[in-house]
């Protein structure tokens, strides 16, 4: 087994993570579930950002994406206002 310092979960290769697959392996054996970490992780994100960032990001499907922020239920009105209103008056300026 690779034991080199880099990684908190290192693969069987040097300088490699381990997978996905083998890390919920391990994590069952013990019976440590990875599902409920893996929904609070993603709905975190979807909270904070978009879908159409979070699914490039993550590989996932469009429609998967937008689902993860639906449940994440955020709303991103006063994003939108704050981006518009920096469009609109130009980047803001030192001291003010």
């Amino acid at each position: 087994m690779n034991t080199s310092t880099g990684w908190i979960f290192p693969g069987h290769l040097p300088g490699a993570h381990t997978c996905a697959t083998a890390l919920g392996r391990r994590l069952a054996a013990p019976h440590i579930p990875n599902r409920p970490a893996r929904t609070t992780a993603l709905v975190a994100l979807a909270c904070n950002l978009p879908p159409a960032v979070l699914g490039p990001m993550l590989g996932l499907h469009p429609i998967t994406a937008v689902q993860w922020r639906r449940r994440a239920a955020t709303d991103w009105t006063a994003h939108l206002q704050a981006r518009q209103g920096a469009l609109t008056d130009g980047p803001a300026q030192p001291g003010h």
